[in-house]
């Protein structure tokens, strides 16, 4: 996992805090912009940045997950921000995610979005930004 500590718009966030810039100049099917992101970065507790990519998008998402240190009954806020490649999302693998988060943790406030990008050719990306009370 990259741990690397850093600062973004004066909030402390350990991970790849260019995935943030990333996310707030993106448009997409569903955006996400930067009042999102501050607002999960706004909640109190340690900020972590992971990513997870594979041919399914909700394997991506369970990667993601897996390179967060804690378990997501910890989380108080997560974003996610869903990336497809050549390929379009498959709702009912995304509509699945929603429930293994509130089946684990009824309290998560989640937001996400959905955007394109070329250079994923046949994968999907996801991209978690999450505070948590450890």
């Amino acid at each position: 996992m990259d741990t690397e500590y850093s600062n973004w718009n004066g909030y402390d966030v350990y991970g790849d805090i260019k995935e943030l810039d990333t996310i707030v100049e993106s448009n997409g099917f569903i955006n996400l912009d930067k009042d999102d992101v501050v607002e999960v970065l706004s909640a109190e507790g340690e900020k972590y940045v992971t990513t997870g990519i594979d041919n399914q998008i909700d394997d991506a998402f369970t990667k993601a997950i897996n390179e967060l240190p804690y378990s997501i009954d910890k989380i108080t806020s997560l974003f996610i921000s869903f990336r497809c490649g050549n390929r379009q999302p498959n709702m009912t693998e995304i509509s699945k995610i929603p429930s293994f988060l509130s089946e684990a943790n009824p309290d998560i406030d989640v937001r996400w979005g959905i955007t394109k990008d070329e250079t994923l050719a046949d994968s999907f990306k996801v991209v978690l930004v999450a505070s948590a009370n450890c």
